[in-house]
């Protein structure tokens, strides 16, 4: 377009004031949030229940039908709540210690002490907050979902945006369900495979590990190699399956080789915990992969309370492990945020632990996922939907992404209300 004389005149544009209103600025947006304090705290314990019952693993008997959440709602004073499970808390103390804990760290205090933000992402802690955050990383989601509720936006966008349109899970409840059916046996862990794949899920993990305390050593492993080539077959060739061993392979290498040697055309996509952590052993492990042409990753972490702990930095910085999978609600999103820090330009995956948080650990993981350049996928409980609203859509093995402010969740009153009488409530 020429300047000066015969510019032509752009057709005047009238804004109303809504539409002239620019967004709302950080300054803007800590005023509002320091005008809102949390002024209520409640915890209920409510059970979730699996669709199935779960057998066992390779050293806890039979998981069940059912585990319990402590259900944490902290509201603000414009009726805005974060939610978040005390599990973790609850694991070493009371009732009692719980409450003092929780009342210590939110009630009374305003929403803009949570979290340090900057240009609308998250930074850290909010201050003072790190000491209450320490081993209570659900606090910090509870504080991403509450923030992003009261700013008007998702807890992606405050963990640094979307990376990914949607979020992979996998079935992770094929426990030694063989047990549980013997007249089946290792059928059923093939029959309850097929049916997570009829299901909508594109990829299923397999517990193994029998001979660590169930049956004897050799007995296991044979019962372990037809489970998961029973499972391929069930599956058929384009299911990702991944296996999980609990460590029930320690003490026994030379069975693990054998069965990643007789599992590897099965296609095995990752091989989980089946040692216990430990540079000597993991360096076999990657010798066995090579020796029998299996390309799986191999992954480990679960168990690591205060990561990245030191023998799990001697298994990277060796390039023995392919994914780390500390849990994503124990450590919250601060310290997955960390960890992602820590683990930037090692190309070690971010694979979360997820199993036992229940109905609210799908959602923390899908988000958390969302914004996660290295995530992999979601370890999915299947519990039945009862008291959060519904999870997004799944299409083909994938969740699609919450779409409201914060987690995208809110209590669902119908299903919250019969576990109301058990509720812990603390008021300002």
């Amino acid at each position: 377009m020429r300047c000066g004389k015969g510019k032509s005149k752009l057709p005047r544009v009238v804004l109303s004031r809504a539409e002239f209103s620019p967004k709302p600025t950080e300054r803007n947006l800590r005023r509002n949030m320091a005008s809102e304090v949390i002024t209520s705290v409640t915890v209920t314990p409510i059970p979730s229940s699996y669709r199935k019952e779960l057998g066992k693993n390779a050293y806890i008997d039979n998981i069940g039908t059912q585990r319990l959440e402590w259900v944490v709602r902290a509201r603000s004073s414009s009726g805005v709540e974060g939610i978040s499970i005390a599990n973790r808390l609850m694991r070493d103390g009371s009732v009692e210690s719980m409450l003092e804990h929780i009342k210590g760290a939110l009630l009374g205090r305003e929403v803009g002490q949570l979290l340090e933000i900057s240009d609308g992402v998250v930074t850290g802690a909010g201050p003072g907050m790190e000491k209450w955050y320490l081993r209570n990383g659900w606090m910090t989601i509870l504080a991403f979902d509450l923030v992003g509720k009261v700013r008007g936006v998702s807890a992606i966008d405050l963990l640094g945006g979307r990376k990914h349109d949607s979020v992979p899970a996998y079935d992770t409840t094929l426990y030694f369900q063989d047990f549980l059916n013997p007249e089946r046996g290792a059928l059923q862990v093939g029959d309850e495979a097929a049916q997570a794949v009829a299901d909508g899920w594109r990829a299923v993990k397999i517990k193994l590990g029998r001979g660590g305390r169930w049956m004897l050593p050799e007995a296991g492993l044979r019962r372990d190699i037809e489970v998961v080539l029973g499972a391929r077959e069930a599956v058929g060739p384009d299911v990702q399956i991944y296996v999980d061993a609990n460590f029930g392979y320690d003490g026994h290498l030379d069975l693990l080789d054998e069965l990643i040697k007789e599992v590897t055309p099965a296609d095995i996509f990752w091989f989980e915990e089946m040692i216990t952590h430990d540079v000597a052993g993991y360096r076999a492990m990657r010798e066995m992969l090579a020796k029998h042409g299996s390309d799986a990753l191999l992954t480990c972490g679960e168990v690591d309370r205060d990561p990245i702990s030191e023998v799990f930095q001697d298994l990277i910085d060796e390039g023995l492990i392919d994914g780390y999978q500390p849990d994503i609600v124990g450590h919250g999103y601060l310290g997955w945020m960390d960890i992602e820090r820590q683990l930037k330009g090692t190309g070690v995956r971010t694979i979360p632990h997820n199993f036992g948080n229940g109905s609210f650990g799908s959602y923390a993981s899908i988000t958390f996922g969302a914004a996660s350049e290295t995530y992999v996928t979601l370890e999915d409980e299947r519990v039945i939907p009862h008291y959060l609203t519904e999870l997004p859509e799944m299409t083909n093995g994938d969740y699609s992404l919450p779409s409201g402010p914060g987690l995208g969740m809110d209590i669902d009153e119908a299903g919250y209300a019969p576990h109301a009488k058990h509720e812990n409530r603390m008021e300002v």
